[in-house]
């Protein structure tokens, strides 16, 4: 993996802090990529500078939607759990970022937040929250979020065969061994099973 992109405060203890800025999409980009990989990084914080949460988005989403849609699309696929922080009004463009987003904490209302704080305490909140999102186990975390996704789209009669494999592999990994995934992926390759050969 190349050199660590983030600056020296923005990764501590697990959370790392992602700022939305004006005309920085493709270091947004790149910083989310390298996220995605780094198992240095548990929970990821979603802020925005400005006064308006987006704002800077949205003007890039106004510039080019395809850039805005692969923002979008890169953060859905991250495979920690991303918490926004709103301090305050959402622009317009940004509400398909928040739904990208697992967790929102927000200072309004709102029926799409998940928590309203006072604005007081939002940032202690947020950076609460994601501390102890993040002393928890890293492979939990991520098959969990995993599950949540594609839950929606099982038949009910085969999400507990999901959950219950994804729980096989869980321990695999956290005992150090290769899941049974991969295990019978070596298997076939290797000539020892032929699926549906009976063997």
């Amino acid at each position: 993996m190349s050199a660590s992109p983030y600056a020296p405060d923005d990764l501590v203890e697990g959370v790392l802090t992602i700022r939305l800025q004006v005309n920085a999409m493709n270091k947004l980009m790149a910083l989310l990529s390298f996220a995605q990989a780094d198992e240095n990084v548990n929970v990821i914080v979603l802020r925005d500078e400005g006064e308006q949460f987006g704002a800077s988005h949205g003007s890039a989403a106004d510039t080019d939607p395809k850039v805005s849609h692969q923002f979008v699309q890169r953060l859905r696929d991250l495979p920690q759990p991303i918490v926004a922080m709103v301090p305050g009004h959402i622009h317009d463009q940004a509400l398909a970022v928040l739904q990208a987003c697992d967790i929102v904490l927000a200072t309004g209302q709102d029926d799409w937040s998940t928590l309203s704080v006072p604005a007081s305490e939002l940032e202690e909140q947020t950076y609460k929250l994601a501390r102890e999102l993040a002393s928890k186990d890293p492979l939990i975390l991520r098959f969990t979020k995993k599950t949540v996704q594609q839950v929606a789209s099982i038949a009910w009669e085969d999400i507990l065969s999901f959950t219950t494999a994804q729980q096989a592999e869980i321990k695999s990994l956290q005992a150090g061994q290769p899941s049974p995934r991969a295990l019978a992926i070596e298997s076939f390759l290797a000539g020892k099973s032929k699926p549906g050969a009976g063997a």
